[in-house]
């Protein structure tokens, strides 16, 4: 049975691929903060952990392979956003974004890309960006989080090229507007069909991860829909 370390299991997106990745039969060490209630399952392991916290995250992969062996695949969805122009955004304000989705990012893939070297057959990352890293006319009203996603971006960049002859392999999902409670009252007056299904990205992630899928050499995958 496959293992997967999932953080932010519990958020949004969270709740939505640790069900599809539990249906798939995998095991799951999902990460979650204080306060946030995991219900539980089979082959399913909640842990309170600091993701911002360098020596926390190592502690939990080390946990990981003492109790399972191995790591399959990480799949790291813990993040925060942020708008604000180039005018309103602080040094402060861009700290805090990479605080959020580079840090706690950086702080896990490190230990685990070390963990896929010495294990037989690789592993798989799954990290998530964002469509203003990509695109500087939207990153102009978000500063701060389009420059922490593309940190993100350029860390996958550099795991695939240490990771080519070793079979390790990340993938950067790139969704527009996520269809989540907290997006709908956010924006009461934008269409939901238009944004992306939480589903459809649970499938995407299993399909990158344990599909036809992990046959992709440095991906970045832009799930827009029609938003």
């Amino acid at each position: 049975m496959p293992t997967i370390l999932l953080t932010g299991g519990t958020g949004g997106l969270g709740r939505t691929v640790t069900q599809t990745l539990l249906a798939n039969h995998h095991q799951l060490i999902i990460t979650h903060e204080p306060g946030h209630t995991v219900d539980s399952a089979p082959n399913l392991l909640a842990v309170e952990a600091d993701l911002t916290d360098e020596t926390a995250c190592r502690n939990l992969v080390e946990r990981t392979v003492a109790e399972h062996g191995r790591i399959d695949a990480a799949v790291l969805l813990v993040g925060g956003f942020a708008m604000g122009s180039l005018a309103d955004t602080s040094y402060a304000d861009i700290e805090k974004m990479i605080h959020l989705n580079f840090r706690t990012a950086y702080n896990v893939v490190r230990p685990v890309v070390a963990q896929m070297e010495r294990q037989e057959g690789g592993g798989r990352i799954v990290l998530i960006g964002a469509r203003p890293a990509l695109l500087a006319g939207a990153a102009q009203h978000m500063v701060a989080y389009a420059l922490s996603k593309a940190l993100v971006i350029q860390l996958s960049d550099i795991v695939n090229a240490f990771g080519k002859d070793k079979n390790i392999v990340s993938s950067v999902i790139v969704p527009s507007t996520i269809d989540t409670p907290a997006n709908r009252e956010a924006m009461p007056d934008a269409d939901p069909d238009n944004w992306v299904n939480p589903q459809d990205l649970a499938e995407l992630i299993q399909f990158v991860t344990f599909g036809p899928g992990r046959m992709l050499r440095e991906p970045v995958l832009k799930a827009y829909n029609r938003a």
